[in-house]
């Protein structure tokens, strides 16, 4: 079949070189997968990446912060604040202000795989650290953490 299509198409392809053409176009292309998003399903979480200066009178210097933000994926509804750190109780308690903020839970939490709140990043079975998922539990939600190292997976809150 090779042969018939070279002497039809003495200038076209071979089957080799197309594919190893086809390879090195498909590196180039940006693909992207679009989502439906249904309002009040997902609410996205992280902390952002850069910690910001935090001015006391009573302090020589500035204290850093860490920021979390909470987006509610279909609306782009949000919700940050500054703490002092990324431990567990920080992140729990965040949590339960977005909660307050927000007047209401979504049905899934899609967080970064913080060490605080991810005990065992893992794609198909994530360990969740015990309080973490007993707050899940006593507010009715599923904590679906991203991927590790698919940050598209969480684009909101990046």
């Amino acid at each position: 079949m090779q042969q018939e299509h070279r002497e039809q198409h003495p200038d076209g392809y071979s089957y080799s070189q197309f594919c190893e053409l086809y390879r090195d176009w498909k590196v180039r292309q940006d693909l992207v997968m679009l989502q439906e998003h249904k309002a009040g399903e997902r609410i996205f979480v992280n902390y952002a990446g850069e910690t910001v200066p935090v001015y006391a009178a009573e302090r020589s210097g500035p204290r850093e912060a860490h920021v979390f933000v909470a987006v509610l994926r279909a609306t782009s509804f949000f919700y940050t604040e500054a703490s002092w750190g990324e431990d567990i109780e920080s992140w729990i308690s965040a949590y339960v202000r977005t909660l307050e903020d927000f007047g209401g839970a979504a049905q899934v939490w899609v967080p970064d795989n913080l060490k605080s709140g991810v005990t065992r990043a893992c794609r198909y079975e994530p360990v969740l650290n015990r309080s973490y998922r007993d707050m899940a539990r006593r507010y009715g939600m599923a904590i679906v953490p991203a991927r590790p190292f698919r940050p598209k997976d969480k684009s909101m809150v990046s």
